[in-house]
């Protein structure tokens, strides 16, 4: 079996890290393999990390940078070269421009085998605004562009419960025709002697991942003088990069709240698992969620996680056994759980353990490598 797999590449985050890991495995499985990554030309920086490890990794890559996405018809003629040359039974196609492309190509007759898709979130503004609710969805472009593309795709999955159901309510996937792989990991052991743990604080918070509206930093921010009353040392630790605009407005209100010596912005950490190794709580506090492979590094790490109850968030946190759950955006009682945690240690440790094991149980590569074969078969099939 042959699968090209496509995707327009943005940085090394989550959809990216899931190539790295369900790759080698598909390989393994007697599965051959090839990526096809679309870079714009301001997104290269970024985008390297991402090409850099694949390319360690020794499997099959061709990449190809373009000025923008306005660059459709050289983008296409690319693709179309790389269908010639390696031939694929399946295009897997990842996110919403791969998508569009492909469609594009099997709508002139330049492809004739099967399209699959993985659904690994929705137009970022609009959850932002509106989370996983479809009700909201009005026709703009990323809608019109996902409700032309699924016409050509032989199958969907998404990559939570969650995130299905937006597809199938907003009426762009047909429920008989997008099921669900939740991601799976094969994740380091952190007992291992070579990481150094990295604490600022008896009483450390860390959140990880893009800053970005929709993974919802600010309501996390506005909890610190909360949590300050109740918990005079706790600090708040911030990885990673983003929205410029963002981070002004929030690194603004901690200034203004008097509250900066309690937060700390790190920006794109590679040493992640230092952090995660020397804090107490972690906290999503995403509008929602299609998954989040923070949510597998965290349990991995064995730390209690506080989030939002909304999708994905509450289909891998089960609340009172792994981490807390708090009502979608209450800032004060997202403030009251994580002073929780950080007051009752051994609650906190005692559900680090469980979503340690619920990490094993639920979310392993091996699974996630079988389900999606499975999905390859019946497609063929």
């Amino acid at each position: 079996m042959r699968i090209l797999h496509i995707q327009k590449v943005k940085a090394l985050v989550g959809s990216e890290k899931y190539f790295l890991e369900l790759i080698p495995e598909l390989e393994k499985n007697g599965i051959k393999t090839h990526f096809v990554c679309i870079i714009n030309e301001p997104d290269r920086d970024k985008a390297q990390l991402f090409l850099d490890a694949y390319k360690n990794s020794g499997h099959s890559i061709s990449f190809q940078f373009f000025k923008s996405d306005k660059s459709i018809f050289k983008i296409l003629n690319f693709i179309k070269q790389e269908l010639k040359n390696f031939a694929p039974d399946i295009v897997h196609s990842h996110l919403i421009h791969a998508d569009f492309w492909m469609s594009l190509i099997k709508r002139r007759g330049n492809f004739n085998g099967p399209i699959i898709s993985t659904k690994h979130g929705y137009d970022e503004d609009y959850i932002s605004r509106y989370g996983f609710d479809a009700s909201y969805i009005k026709p703009n472009l990323y809608y019109r562009l996902a409700k032309f593309s699924e016409k050509y795709i032989r199958s969907s999955y998404a990559v939570s419960h969650g995130l299905r159901k937006l597809f199938v309510d907003a009426k762009i996937s047909d429920p008989e025709r997008i099921s669900v792989i939740h991601h799976g990991f094969d994740l380091p052991n952190l007992d291992e002697k070579k990481y150094q743990p990295i604490r600022k604080s008896s009483n450390q918070i860390l959140v990880v991942g893009r800053i970005i509206p929709f993974k919802g930093h600010k309501h996390l921010i506005r909890a610190m003088p909360v949590i300050l009353e109740s918990i005079p040392d706790a600090h708040l630790t911030i990885l990673g990069h983003g929205d410029e605009d963002l981070i002004h407005y929030l690194t603004t209100f901690c200034q203004e709240k008097k509250i900066s010596e309690h937060v700390s912005f790190e920006g794109y950490k590679t040493n992640v698992y230092d952090y995660f190794l020397g804090s107490d709580v972690m906290v999503v506090p995403s509008i929602a969620e299609g998954f989040g492979l923070i949510f597998l590094e965290a349990l991995n790490a064995k730390l209690p996680i506080v989030g939002f109850d909304v999708p994905a968030t509450n289909e891998i946190i089960e609340h009172n056994v792994n981490g807390l759950l708090t009502e979608p955006y209450d800032e004060n009682e997202l403030a009251k759980n994580i002073v929780q945690l950080l007051s009752q240690k051994e609650m906190a440790v005692e559900m680090g353990i469980k979503g340690h094991q619920f990490l094993k149980e639920k979310f392993s590569l091996k699974r996630m490598t079988s389900e999606t074969i499975e999905c390859y078969l019946k497609v063929l099939s």
